[in-house]
């Protein structure tokens, strides 16, 4: 797990992320919306973390890519109770950016994309609409697109 925590989090301080705390086989990171260019750079994050967890996977085909993006305001800080806080981020943002990545699962898709992120970014060239799905916990079904993105050595484009 270490290898594949390298690999996908190296871009993403590299592009002004900030990685908060790995979760299980997973981890969690944000980017800060105080520059114009953070969807960008969150972007090129993702396409050379998957370029990077994709070399991983020809040596262990046991490693899995899958991530959910979304935009919106969370509340961070010191959360938890009297005997154990942790530095983190909550709220819908974040809750709807975790249903977007299991949702990666059941539509064979690396990277999704909430509308909200993509209407932002201006990057509907580089991703493909999936349509309205409905995700566990939200009332109302969701806009998601795929993130175009290309595994190296393969020339398979998947998004």
């Amino acid at each position: 797990m270490n290898r594949f925590f390298d690999a996908v989090g190296e871009p993403i301080e590299k592009h002004g992320g900030e990685i908060l705390k790995f979760i299980g086989d997973g981890l969690l990171a944000i980017f800060p919306m105080d520059r114009k260019e953070a969807c960008m750079d969150l972007i090129a994050a993702v396409r050379e973390g998957y370029q990077a967890a994709s070399r991983l996977w020809l040596q262990d085909d046991h490693v899995r890519f899958g991530l959910g993006i979304h935009l919106g305001a969370v509340n961070y800080g010191n959360i938890g109770s009297r005997h154990r806080i942790d530095f983190t981020v909550i709220g819908s943002a974040v809750n709807r950016a975790f249903k977007l990545e299991a949702l990666t699962k059941r539509l064979r898709r690396p990277a999704l994309l909430s509308q909200e992120f993509v209407d932002t970014a201006g990057c509907h060239a580089q991703t493909e609409r999936l349509g309205s799905h409905m995700v566990d916990g939200i009332a109302t079904s969701i806009e998601v697109y795929a993130l175009r993105l290309e595994s190296p050595g393969s020339g398979a484009t998947f998004g």
